[in-house]
């Protein structure tokens, strides 16, 4: 269980940082306080149904995903989805993928500007 909780927890995280908020902005929206959030996220307590609707509510989260670190149905109709560490894997190239990308247009439109 303890392993679940930490996985849960892990996965909002990264959902918040994906938001570019703290954890004072998140958990004020969702009716809790930073300390319970920064709980939750480090997997040291879990959340209530209601705490976690008004997380995914709020910020239109997949609770399957935070839950379980699949994706919706309508995504993999056959249900064919990555389970962790490689889920957690993934996300992490992908997000390594983005910030080179990133990078390399701010570097890009940088260069540009010198010119003009």
């Amino acid at each position: 269980m303890k392993e679940n909780m930490i996985l849960i927890g892990k996965r909002l995280r990264k959902q918040r940082e994906k938001l570019n908020m703290t954890r004072e902005e998140f958990a004020e929206k969702a009716c809790i306080s930073p300390q319970f959030l920064a709980e939750i996220e480090n997997g040291k307590k879990g959340m209530s149904v209601t705490t976690l609707y008004k997380i995914c509510n709020n910020y239109n989260l997949s609770a399957d995903y935070l839950l379980f670190g699949r994706l919706s149905n309508d995504v993999y109709p056959d249900n064919k989805s990555l389970t962790e560490p490689y889920l957690s894997y993934t996300e992490d190239i992908l997000e390594i993928v983005n910030n080179i990308i990133l990078e390399t247009q701010n570097n890009y439109n940088s260069a540009h500007k010198k010119d003009n």
